[in-house]
C-alpha cells in the first residue's frame, strides 16, 4: 500500500510541475507534437519469443508526454509442446525531470535526459497458461513506474531506456521485476 501511495504522490508531483509548454518559438503545431515508436524483441533457444510493441504518443508540454501502445508476443517451444500468442494494450506517460545532464553537469557532455516513466499494460495471456493449468485465458494488469534515460538520436528521435517496478508481479505476469525496456521514439 505504501508503494502505491508513493507512486501516486510522485505522479501528482510530476503532473503539477508540468506547467511550461513546448519551448520553441513559434511552438510546434499539434501534429508536430505527435510521436511514434515502440520496440521489437526476439529471443531464441529452448523457447522462441518474438515481441512487437508499436506505440503512438503526444507531447503535451515540453516535459510531459502520454500515449498508447499495442503489445503482441509470439511464443514457441518444441520442448514444452507450446505455440501461442500473447496480446494486449498499454497506456504510458513520462515526465522529463532533467532535460540535459550536460546543462546540469558542465564536464558531462551529453544531451541525455532523466525522466519519470509510468506504464499500465493489460495483457491477454491467451492459451499460454491454459496449456499448463487447464484454466480459461486470463487478462493480467501490470501497473509499472520507474525512471527512464532518454538519449537523443536526432532532432526528433531518441532512444529510451527505462527501468520500472511492476506493482502487480505474479507468476502469470509477463513483466518480472525489475522491468527493463528499451524503445525508440521519433
Amino acid at each position: 500500500m505504501k508503494k502505491i501511495l508513493l507512486s501516486i504522490l510522485l505522479m501528482s508531483l510530476a503532473l503539477g510541475l508540468s506547467a511550461q509548454y513546448l519551448e520553441k518559438d513559434p511552438p510546434p503545431s499539434p501534429v508536430q507534437r505527435i510521436f511514434f515508436g515502440g520496440n521489437l524483441d526476439m529471443g531464441f533457444g529452448t523457447v522462441t519469443q518474438v515481441s512487437l510493441s508499436p506505440e503512438v504518443g503526444y507531447r503535451i508540454t515540453n516535459r510531459l508526454s502520454a500515449g498508447v501502445g499495442i503489445d503482441y508476443v509470439f511464443v514457441y517451444s518444441e520442448e514444452y509442446n507450446f505455440k501461442g500468442s500473447i496480446f494486449g494494450g498499454s497506456v504510458f506517460a513520462s515526465f522529463t525531470v532533467i532535460k540535459s545532464l550536460g546543462d546540469l553537469i558542465p564536464f558531462f557532455r551529453t544531451d541525455m535526459g532523466i525522466l519519470i516513466y509510468g506504464q499500465f499494460s493489460y495483457t491477454n495471456m491467451g492459451r499460454f497458461y491454459t496449456t499448463f493449468s487447464g484454466e480459461e485465458p486470463m487478462w493480467i494488469a501490470s501497473p509499472m513506474l520507474g525512471l527512464g534515460f532518454q538519449v537523443p538520436i536526432s532532432q526528433r528521435s531518441y532512444m529510451l531506456l527505462s527501468v520500472m517496478y511492476n506493482f502487480n508481479e505474479s507468476m502469470y505476469s509477463i513483466y518480472s521485476n525489475p522491468v527493463v525496456k528499451i524503445s525508440y521514439q521519433f
